[in-house]
């Protein structure tokens, strides 16, 4: 009908219940009460392609609902010889907990971590350099692998845990936690903490359950 394609995704913007998309989002995450209402921001291009985009509090929402319910691990592999996977996924995890360690010795952080703010006074996430956004991104993706899988393909796992080490190592070469950081800007400090604490514990689930080897602490 020589419709210009922005204005019938416009149209079907119009039909799309945000909010509903919103309320499961919540439901799925316990959070009832978030500083901000918007979790959903949609918008149209042009050509008519259609972004269903999770904004920051959406975003800072999961983070902390995966800081507060950990992974559990099903079997632990003591397996402490078996060298064939890439070496960067057992030194990953033993730098990321001995981080932890380091900042736990060191009162930025509880020895055990249950809650941490990842939103500024603004409601926008603190965490704004690429290394953090590609970082948070691979966590996104790591977790809906092991946790709402496709039914039509098989998750690499090897791949998917090479992939979380080298975005891990990228946020860990650019996002600096001590030093001035640490002095100037303690609440980014803990943020990026944090985002070490979920990449250890989706670590330790791949490593002992999907790839049977040993998840070292030190190295």
């Amino acid at each position: 009908q020589k419709i210009p394609a922005i204005q019938i995704a416009t149209k079907i913007i119009g039909m799309i219940n945000t909010q509903a998309i919103a309320d499961d989002i919540r439901q799925k995450l316990a959070t009832e009460n978030l500083a901000c209402s918007t979790l959903i921001a949609i918008r149209a291009t042009p050509s008519g392609l259609i972004y269903l985009e999770l904004t920051d509090c959406a975003i800072a929402a999961w983070l902390q609902y995966s800081i507060a319910n950990p992974p559990k691990i099903e079997k632990y592999c003591l397996q402490k010889n078996k060298t064939l996977l890439p070496f960067i996924l057992q030194y990953t995890h033993a730098r990321c907990y001995s981080v932890l360690q380091l900042a736990a010795r060191e009162g930025i952080i509880p020895p055990v971590l249950t809650s941490i703010s990842f939103l500024d006074s603004q409601q926008q996430l603190l965490c704004r350099h690429a290394a953090e956004q590609a970082l948070i991104k691979q966590l996104l993706v790591t977790s809906d692998n092991l946790y709402a899988p496709s039914a039509h393909l098989k998750p690499h796992w090897q791949k998917i845990a090479v992939a979380l080490c080298q975005s891990w190592q990228t946020f860990y070469a650019y996002c600096q936690i001590w030093g001035e950081v640490k002095r100037n800007n303690l609440d980014l400090a803990r943020v990026r903490l944090g985002l070490t604490l979920l990449t250890q514990r989706l670590l330790a689930v791949l490593l002992n359950d999907k790839l049977g080897i040993y998840a070292p602490t030190e190295l």
